[in-house]
């Protein structure tokens, strides 16, 4: 996980990570004076190929100083590597190249590990700058027994660490695998603490900017070395073609000077992946694709704009996001640039762009905005707490954050095609708590039998058609593919022959953890994200906007908001996973003009999560002018302890769990809303009190309408679903279908039994005593008989089996209810798509709106059902 100074100070012994107060080894003649290094240009100083043969120690490189090393006897070089042991746990070895000290530098190293650590956390190979008596920064790769690493960036001063960055590699190492680490370390008004490792062909970058008061600004030796874990056994690792580069005085952040990049180690060197970040810890995925072009990581568009339209039929008007590339921002003074074809060490103006939109994050001032150019960037960015940019593509720019990479040099195998090297492993944890298993009680399974893959969040395009994953090679098929872990192969069921395969290689997009950012106008698909990551973009901090956003093609979550005061509009959440957007603790969250559709592609089950949105403990929530489309689950999904609740102006249609779902909620007011061929219930209210539902036209489910009591109770802190935030019990969450009014509805079509649905299953409340009240609707059923019941209505105590209503005039006549409704059977009252047929006459049936659903309504006075185009 990268995680900036200004997000989060892990100080002092870390858990996973960080550097050990052993690890803090101090050259023995370190606070000693030589000669500070300042070169005219950018230059290779030291450069050591290790070429010569020593038994105890480093010796000198050739034409070099010797090395000033912490122990001499724990190194030694043979073969062309320098061998290093660490005989004690929980202490470390590293060495300095003599009389080098530098303020700005760049240095690089090829690791090898001869055996994985034996157990414990491992041991930790690193690279250090600005090394004085006082502290330093210090860039390290953990290796754990598995092969798990995570690369970190640190200040260190005394005993005191932070952590600037971190990321965990997806990549698991091997023995003798070489691992090439590079370490920037520029700026002194603000210092620039970037990495870059590369193992196998997979390369992954972290950058960190470190304004704080104790950034180092001073300069300082460098080192290379490693510290064992106090929990692991002896550990030896090797390193070469160790080099120093160092820029010219004055060149770090904010100059227009190029900066310095050693000579290339002798290992392969693609394009910088950006290191994957998320909320709560993320597994980033690998990049097993050919190395690209090193100074960006923009790649060929793998399709045109023109192709991702959207299947909108039967919405009243179209939603969501632009077509990447309308956008017409203008490009503000004082913009930062980015350009994906750019050349590294740009300063972000027009002429000389950043190549990543990290890199334009890590050097932007809060309050900039970062224009960005056509182009496919495979990055994770993240914007972190205390840094408010706007982040927006160039006018008429096609801008795509794209989790995929593509993949080539396939070979036949039988009626397979495979792939070697597939080093790529994703976290397929089924649920919100990483390696945790699925749940084993009703409702809180997240995978079906039918769908064992779901939570699997590998993905694979062939000219931007999705192949299947399934479990083991001879499932493989024409349209699917299998991910073989053991032998690192990848195997496809259609030929890629002439055709263009991608594959994702990163797991998040994007983490806003500055209050106040903005991303606009940009589209984002094809990553990997795993079910506990929360979400492919995920929003962190307050007053967040997304505006002319498509998220598409991810794994699981779409965008997850877990602040306040998020607005999402005219954004599109298409395809995703398991959800388009999930929000939790996200008071005042508004969706204004969102689309969201076919999402749940991976047929997660429905419960417990799934579908198109879904909102938790959440305050003050609206949902306006936005469609909801065929998404396998609920359309929208309200659920424990949401307050105040505005659904208005929307169309809900052809989901295949319920149109609307509201659970555990109060205040609700459902205005002019399209609700039509859903495989559910058309609009289900549980355990949710307060609720206007007026205007609407509601068609289809198998339930149209149906209001439902269980025995949840808000006043038992066993159940789920307390707002944490909130006394308890909450006296506006009594969790109960208490004062609920429907007025001016058309409502009809159920395919269930009933249409209109009141019904306790506790045997505690009589409708009547949950005042639910309604007139001025039309109902309609297919025939008299089609459902059997016109109205199941609670009796409460009083009788456990509900009244059965099959006409109008008996339910008037036992309730009261509906006094100025209409009934019509054996006909449709309204088109396919839910416009009110023009021989439905009802004068006399609309009643007055109370306020709340007035301050909605814009159609005329004595309209029923939602106004149409």
């Amino acid at each position: 996980m990268r995680s900036t100074a200004s997000a989060v100070l892990l100080v002092s012994a870390l858990i996973a990570g960080g550097v050990p107060t052993a690890a803090l080894a101090v050259d023995r003649d370190i606070a000693s004076s030589p000669t500070v290094v300042t070169a005219a240009a950018p230059a290779v100083f030291f450069a050591d190929d290790m070429q010569r043969s020593v038994a105890t120690g480093l010796g000198g490189a050739s034409g070099a100083a010797t090395y000033r090393m912490s122990d001499p006897r724990a190194f030694s070089v043979s073969g062309g590597a320098a061998r290093a042991v660490i005989r004690v746990p929980g202490t470390s070895v590293a060495a300095s190249p003599s009389g080098l000290t530098a303020l700005d530098t760049t240095q690089s190293v090829a690791f090898t590990v001869p055996s994985l650590p034996a157990f414990g956390r491992g041991v930790y190979l690193n690279l250090q700058a600005r090394k004085t008596a006082s502290g330093f920064y210090h860039v390290q790769l953990v290796v754990d027994p598995k092969g798990s690493a995570v690369l970190e960036a640190l200040r260190v001063t005394g005993s005191r660490q932070v952590v600037l960055a971190r990321t965990t590699l997806s990549t698991r190492l091997r023995a003798h695998t070489s691992i090439v680490l590079e370490a920037s370390v520029r700026g002194t008004t603000s210092v620039a603490v970037d990495a870059v490792v590369t193992v196998g062909g997979v390369t992954t970058r972290l950058a960190a900017t470190d304004a704080s008061s104790a950034r180092l600004a001073a300069a300082g030796a460098v080192s290379v070395g490693g510290y064992l874990s106090s929990s692991s056994s002896a550990q030896q690792f090797a390193f070469d073609d160790y080099r120093v580069a160092v820029a010219p005085t004055g060149a770090g952040p904010g100059s227009n000077s190029p900066q310095p990049t050693p000579s290339q180690p002798s290992a392969p060197r693609p394009s910088p992946t950006p290191s994957p970040t998320l909320a709560p810890s993320p597994t980033p995925a690998p990049t097993p694709s050919p190395a690209p072009t090193p100074s960006s990581s923009v790649q060929p568009d793998p399709s045109s704009s023109s192709t991702l339209t959207w299947d909108e039929s039967g919405t009243r008007r179209h939603r969501g996001a632009p077509l990447p590339g309308v956008s017409s921002a203008p490009i503000p003074v004082g913009a930062v640039i980015v350009d994906g074809s750019a050349r590294a060490g740009g300063t972000g103006s027009a002429s000389a762009p950043f190549s990543t939109i990290q890199s334009a994050v890590d050097r932007a001032s809060t309050g900039a905005v970062i224009v960005v150019r056509s182009g496919t960037y495979n990055e994770d960015v993240t914007v972190p707490a205390g840094k408010r940019v706007t982040i927006q593509s160039a006018p008429g720019a096609q801008v795509w954050l794209d989790g995929a990479r593509p993949v080539t040099g396939w070979r036949s195998a039988g009626t397979t095609w495979v792939v070697d090297g597939w080093t790529a492993q994703f976290d397929s944890s089924p649920t919100f708590t990483r390696g945790a298993p699925d749940g084993t009680t009703s409702g809180w399974q997240w995978i079906s039998a039918g769908h064992p893959m779901a939570a699997h969040p590998d993905q694979i395009w062939i000219d931007g058609a999705a192949l299947a994953q399934v479990g083991s090679r001879d499932q493989v098929r024409p349209g699917t593919f299998f991910v073989d872990t053991a032998a690192d192969r990848l195997y496809i069921g259609s030929s890629p022959e002439g055709h263009q395969v991608r594959a994702s290689s990163e797991t998040k997009a994007l983490s806003i953890r500055g209050a106040g950012t903005v991303i606009r106008d940009i589209g984002i698909r094809g990553y990997a994200t795993s079910v506990w990551m929360m979400g492919t973009v995920t929003i962190e901090a307050p007053d967040v906007t997304l505006q002319g956003v498509t998220v598409a093609d991810n794994a699981t979550t779409g965008v997850f908001v877990g602040a306040a005061r998020a607005t999402l509009r005219d954004v599109t959440l298409a395809r995703n996973g398991l959800l388009g957007i999930g929000a939790n603790l996200a008071d005042d969250l508004r969706l204004e003009n969102v689309l969201a559709l076919e999402n749940n592609a991976e047929h997660f089950n429905q419960a417990p999560v799934s579908g198109g949105v879904k909102i938790a403990k959440s305050r003050g929530v609206r949902v306006v002018d936005s469609a909801f489309l065929r998404n396998d689950g609920p359309g929208i999904w309200t659920d424990q302890s949401v307050f105040d609740l505005t659904i208005a102006r929307s169309d809900l249609i052809g989901n295949l769990g319920h149109g609307a779902f509201i659970e555990l909620t109060q205040k609700v007011d459902i205005v002019d809303d399209l609700i039509v061929g859903n495989g559910g219930n058309a609009l289900k209210i549980n355990n949710t009190g307060d609720v206007q539902i007026w205007n609407n036209t509601i068609v289809g489910g198998n339930r149209t309408i149906n209001i439902v009591q269980d025995s949840r109770s808000q006043a038992d802190a066993s159940v789920p679903g307390h707002d944490p935030r909130r006394p308890f019990p909450d006296p506006d969450m009594p969790w109960t279908s208490r004062d609920i009014a429907l007025g001016n509805n058309v409502v009809g079509g159920s395919s269930g039994a009933c249409t209109l649905c009141v019904e306790d299953y506790s045997h505690r409340f009589a409708a009547s005593e949950l005042n639910i009240r309604s007139d001025g609707n039309i109902f309609q059923r297919t025939g008299a008989s089609q459902p059997a019941w016109l109205v199941v209505w609670s009796r409460g105590a009083a009788n456990v089996n509900p009244f059965v209503f099959t006409t109008l005039d008996s339910y008037r006549a036992i309730t009261g209810q509906d006094l100025h409704s209409i009934s019509i059977d054996g006909r449709p009252v309204t088109t396919p798509t839910g416009s009110l047929l023009g021989d439905v006459s009802h004068p006399g049936v609309a009643q007055p709106r109370p306020p709340r659903a007035a301050a909605w309504w814009t159609g005329s006075v004595d309209g029923v059902g939602a106004r149409m185009p």
